[in-house]
């Protein structure tokens, strides 16, 4: 029985906007991405606007193989009508206790999940219906992609509650690098936030 095994009626709820992405297994990503952004491509006529088959999928696949690299119990990209690339991504996880944290508790993970490059993070207890939980709003500099040019800034969420039916902590991280996704996208991971059961 793996650590997980009590987490695996983990879920949550959001829209059609957001993709799920194949985090675990041997699926093909080029066969999975190829027929994910067919769908985009579909979604997005719907809605007036036109898409690129070959530039979705190769955001998709680069997306999905980034959000792997971290091993998540599950991950999301969030698809904006007539984009071309994903404009968030939601990772869902779980920080189960070991030797040197027997205990996970919210105040450690508030220590070791806030950054200052931006001063102070905006952190708040809140209550959803899975149990105590923080919320932390910050800022982080993104480590340097090219050898010149400036280093991205990436807006991030995090919640982080804890089930009385186990012993590990339910983490929820939205990343973004657009500013002018602040407001909405805030709005949105909180309402998703507040759906997740077990």
């Amino acid at each position: 029985m793996t650590a997980d095994d009590d987490l695996s009626n983990l879920g949550l709820e959001c829209s059609e906007d957001w993709v799920p992405f194949p985090v675990a297994g041997t699926l093909d990503l080029d066969y999975w991405a190829k027929h994910q952004a067919g769908e985009l491509v579909e979604r997005y006529a719907h809605d007036g606007e036109k898409g690129n088959a070959r530039l979705l999928a190769r955001d998709l696949k680069r997306a999905a193989a980034d959000s792997r690299t971290r091993e998540p119990l599950g991950a999301f990209g969030w698809y904006l009508s007539g984009h071309q690339t994903v404009a968030a991504v939601l990772e869902l996880d779980a920080i189960h206790p070991d030797a040197t944290f027997p205990e996970v508790t919210l105040p450690l993970l508030t220590e070791h999940m806030t950054a200052r490059d931006f001063g102070e993070p905006d952190v708040r207890e809140v209550r959803l219906p899975l149990g105590d939980a923080v919320r932390i709003r910050q800022n982080l500099i993104e480590e340097k992609k090219r050898l010149l040019g400036p280093r991205p800034v990436v807006h991030t969420l995090f919640y982080a509650v804890r089930p009385a039916t186990t012993d590990a902590a339910i983490t929820l991280l939205v990343s973004w690098t657009e500013p002018v996704l602040d407001e909405p996208l805030e709005n949105i991971v909180d309402t998703i936030a507040g759906t997740l059961h077990l």
